[in-house]
């Protein structure tokens, strides 16, 4: 018996399909996928790469880019802190009078304004044979100033309730490196001048 040509036509397509088909996976289809298997097979056959076209040339015949990518930046110098004069300490004032006041050790931070708290706060006595005492001009960049003991305190009861001090004065955090004298009483109290970068 013979067969018709229409089915056999009919099956050799079915076929020629089905063989086709076999080749496909729904991977295939995603078009990040058939961009890469068509470079890829661009590449295989040693074709030039249609992006490098003469029609993506610039006017002045150079190919177009991305721009450039800039190098990551070196991480900043890790800060460190000054090294005490023998003798002194850095102290967070906590409140001040006319013949005490009362602060915690204070250690350095890199971050502003350069000195936190640590510990449980001290009383610390005025010398009676008198206080060397000093305040930085900060916002007129001068060197510090010796002031009266008075004045210092009422510098620092200004900054510690967050009034504005007397010009030319600034607060900057309540950091005074301290010298006491032998029985424990201060004999020095400077403001922290320049805050380690």
């Amino acid at each position: 018996m013979a067969v018709p040509r229409i089915l056999l036509a009919a099956v050799l397509l079915t076929g020629t399909a089905a063989a086709a088909l076999t080749g496909c996976t729904p991977a295939d289809s995603h078009p990040t996928v058939a961009a890469a298997s068509s470079a890829a097979a661009l590449a295989d056959e040693g074709a030039d790469d249609p992006l490098l076209d003469d029609d993506f040339v610039d006017d002045d015949g150079t190919y177009p880019t991305a721009g450039i990518i800039a190098a990551p930046e070196s991480p900043a110098p890790e800060c460190t802190a000054p090294e005490p004069l023998p003798g002194h300490q850095v102290m967070i004032v906590v409140s001040a009078g006319p013949a005490e006041l009362t602060a915690q050790p204070a250690r350095h931070s890199c971050t502003p304004p350069h000195y936190e708290a640590t510990g449980t706060p001290v009383h610390y006595a005025f010398a009676a044979s008198g206080v060397d005492a000093t305040l930085v001009d900060r916002p007129n960049a001068d060197p510090a100033k010796p002031v009266q003991l008075d004045e210092l305190v009422t510098h620092l009861n200004d900054c510690l309730a967050e009034r504005d001090p007397a010009d030319p004065y600034a607060c900057f955090g309540n950091a005074y490196d301290v010298v006491l004298d032998s029985h424990g009483r201060i004999i020095r109290i400077a403001e922290v001048s320049e805050p380690a970068a």
